[in-house]
């Protein structure tokens, strides 16, 4: 599920997508295969490749130029981030809920070091 708040026209508009398909995924693939979009800067070209899937997986509510145009460069890079991780299953915060997240971040009472070094 993915949110999206584009400036179009000179006001914000919100979208909201609570469906990404397996054939998002799947058009994604060769994409990722060419280029590291989170951890490298990529060509252009690549870019607008990847902005095409997104506009593809919102049912063209908007355009790739309403895209680009409709996001500031930070969050451009945030929402590339976010889209990315639900295309590859990663659940979304709005996707856990409050105890799952309580429990994925609690710190293990156990982990602290031994004096001996952990030698039983």
């Amino acid at each position: 599920m993915m949110d999206l708040k584009l400036r179009i026209g000179g006001k914000f508009k919100q979208m909201h997508e609570p469906f990404v398909s397996g054939m998002t995924y799947r058009k994604y693939l060769p994409l990722e295969a060419e280029h590291d979009y989170l951890h490298e800067e990529v060509p252009y070209e690549a870019l607008d490749k990847l902005i095409v899937l997104i506009v593809e997986a919102f049912d063209k509510q908007f355009t790739v130029d309403e895209f680009y145009a409709g996001l500031s460069s930070y969050d451009l890079r945030v929402k590339i981030a976010e889209f990315i991780a639900i295309v590859k299953g990663f659940p979304t915060t709005s996707q856990i809920s409050d105890e799952e997240l309580e429990e994925m971040t609690k710190e293990d009472a156990d982990a602290t070091p031994s004096i001996d070094g952990g030698e039983a």
